[in-house]
């Protein structure tokens, strides 16, 4: 989806109030290349220098050499090589301010600007929507994701600005110039731009290393000259003796804080203004700050585990300066992560007693004794490779199912179809832990009356609600007709526990809103999309981003997430017990009602509810 943007004129306005001089300092140069991971990931024998696009002269405060400085113009310019032909990228400084737009045909698709005497960095539009696609560019091309869907969308302003705003108030950048140019920390630049442009930039203290995927930072094993290294490697060694130094403490302190400020999506549902504040309160911010490795990295992953939400975790990928300790998991993830390996092991009985099966496969069918009713699972949202789902004539291949959750749907929904008799289907993502947010629309209009479902997301740093209108090719006839779908055929159910989570939650709670009825436990939340953030010391910070999944109504220009989950129209559980429960001495206590899984039993619940509603 391309976000064309109206010239935003106020933006520079905002920021050109400023009367604070810049800092000087005396900066030392270092030139670097420049290698984008990306060109070689896919190789068998990958090639450091074939992935290298060029140089850039980074700049260091006199004996800080961890940390480098770089202007806008040279940030911005790591994308050129990846720029739509007909994408211009221009980047202007002036007294106060630095800003980037990239235009197309002269239609602006970007902009930023950044203040550092204001601490703010405002943003309108997306890098990614300018950046190449396929053979090329950094961009995916979604071939398969895309398969056998189709969908309009609509989006409204809710906020009165069409722009994201960043602060950096409680940061500790430092920021100077020099030949007419404004330049602040890599790493600053890196959080603000990477999560609107897929990517990431770090520097490990010899090379610039780029990458749409950050974890080739610490797994893609390339050759640099006569032997294998990861980006984490030479990070290590280019690490001395002795401790992290207190510049460096500083300035990863203010990169975490940065990023949980701006970008964690669930601080408003926590009822969090300033992170800062708040951490002070926990009693977790000196500890951002001390020099003992361990205690800083019990205070960041308590930082993120404080909140119990299972899209969010930090690691330390290598061990550069030691932030090797971790902080327990709150009581929520334990119980979900427990409840999980008891219904795994209920379910696998249940299929296995059944079926016959040694492992139990998505998409595996059990029906009731009387054949009325027909259940299966799945456990996540995917779609597989090209090579996975179409054979060389671009027909989709007969295993398709077992690499793509669309094609699975598309072939065990056929089949429950030509099995006489059956008039409920239930659906089992009890055991859902999320997966691709495009896969789960595709899903959706196969539960419709009308091949249609709507699924909305909320953009809490836009303040922009999207509704995306969706049908699918439930037959694969090529054709989006109304009588694909089977609601009018089936009466649906979806079966939830607390481990229905991310798109295993927000799945059943679109389904509800189109008359799908819930059976089970209260569906386990999560409803922001994932984001990640590469901090400059190797730590990744995978969160809940500022994405919401939710309803959006039009009328009353309302959004409401699914935070909270699907309620069950036939609750399996008294009293809403949770169906585990972690004790104060750790361990798990469960309330897993008989016949959880079992079609029979589940099938008299539907019955004994149709007569009752």
């Amino acid at each position: 989806m391309n976000k064309k943007l109206v010239l935003l004129t106020t933006l520079p306005a905002l920021l050109l109030s400023s009367c604070s001089f810049f800092q000087l300092f005396d900066s030392d140069e270092k030139t670097v290349g420049l290698y984008v991971l990306d060109m070689i990931a896919g190789e068998e024998n990958p090639q450091l220098n074939d992935a290298y696009i060029g140089n850039i002269t980074l700049r260091f405060r006199n004996g800080e050499k961890y940390v480098p400085y770089i202007s806008l113009k040279q940030y911005a310019s790591i994308y050129k090589k990846f720029l739509e032909p007909n994408a211009k990228s221009v980047v202007t400084t002036d007294a106060f301010t630095t800003s980037w737009k990239i235009e197309i045909n002269g239609e602006l698709y970007f902009y930023a600007v950044v203040s550092p005497t204001e601490k703010l960095i405002l943003r309108a539009g997306e890098v990614s929507n300018a950046l190449k696609t396929g053979e090329g560019g950094i961009q995916p091309t979604y071939d398969v994701l895309n398969y056998g869907s189709k969908s309009d969308y609509s989006y409204e302003q809710l906020g009165e600005n069409n722009f994201v705003t960043y602060t950096f108030e409680d940061c500790e950048f430092d920021y100077f110039r020099s030949g007419g140019e404004l330049y602040m920390p890599l790493g600053l630049f890196d959080l603000a731009f990477s999560e609107c442009s897929s990517l990431y930039v770090t520097y490990n203290y010899r090379n610039l290393y780029a990458s749409t995927d950050p974890d080739d930072f610490s797994k893609l094993a390339f050759r640099d000259g006569v032997s294998y290294n990861t980006v984490d490697d030479q990070m290590v060694r280019a690490v001395g003796i002795g401790g992290m130094p207190e510049y460096l403490i500083k300035y990863n302190a203010s990169c975490f804080l940065f990023v949980m400020q701006n970008f964690y999506g669930l601080r408003s549902h926590f009822g969090i203004e300033n992170m800062k504040k708040y951490y002070q309160e926990k009693n977790l911010y000196d500890n951002f700050y001390s020099t003992s490795a361990n205690t800083r990295a019990l205070a960041f992953s308590s930082a993120v585990n404080i909140f119990d939400d299972n899209h969010s975790l930090i690691l330390s990928t290598n061990s550069a300066w030691g932030e090797n300790a971790r902080a327990p998991y709150g009581k929520g993830i334990q119980a979900r992560n427990a409840l999980e390996k008891r219904l795994t092991t209920l379910r696998n009985e249940k299929y296995q007693g059944e079926l016959n099966v040694i492992e139990p496969q998505e998409g595996d069918i059990l029906y009731s004794q009387d054949d009325k009713t027909a259940m299966f699972f799945f456990d996540s949202f995917k779609y597989g490779t090209s090579e996975e789902v179409f054979d060389d004539n671009g027909r989709v291949k007969n295993t398709a199912y077992k690499y793509d959750t669309f094609c699975l749907f598309r072939k065990t929904l056929a089949e429950i179809a030509n099995h006489p008799g059956v008039e409920n289907i239930i659906i089992d993502a009890s055991l859902n832990g999320g997966g691709t947010l495009g896969v789960m629309m595709k899903l959706l209009p196969f539960l419709s009356k009308n091949n249609s479902s709507k699924v909305s997301y909320y953009d809490g740093a836009e303040e922009v609600a999207f509704t995306y209108t969706n049908h699918s090719d439930v037959n694969g006839d090529g054709e989006f007709s109304e009588n694909e779908a089977y609601g009018n055929q089936f009466n649906f159910y979806i079966l939830t526990s607390d481990c229905s989570f991310s798109c295993g939650n927000a799945f059943p709670c679109f389904a509800q809103e189109m008359g799908v009825k819930i059976i089970g436990e209260t569906s386990g939340g999560g409803e922001c999309a994932v984001s990640i953030h590469y901090l400059p010391n190797s730590q990744y910070i995978y969160h809940s981003s500022n994405l919401h999944i939710g309803s959006y109504n039009s009328e009353t220009k309302t959004f409401k997430g699914f935070e909270d989950g699907a309620t069950p129209d036939i609750p399996l559980t008294e009293g809403n017990t949770p169906m585990c429960i972690i004790e104060d001495n750790g361990e798990p206590t469960y309330h897993i009602p008989g016949g959880f899984y079992d079609v029979d039993t589940l099938s008299d619940k539907i019955t004994q509810y149709a007569t009752n509603n």
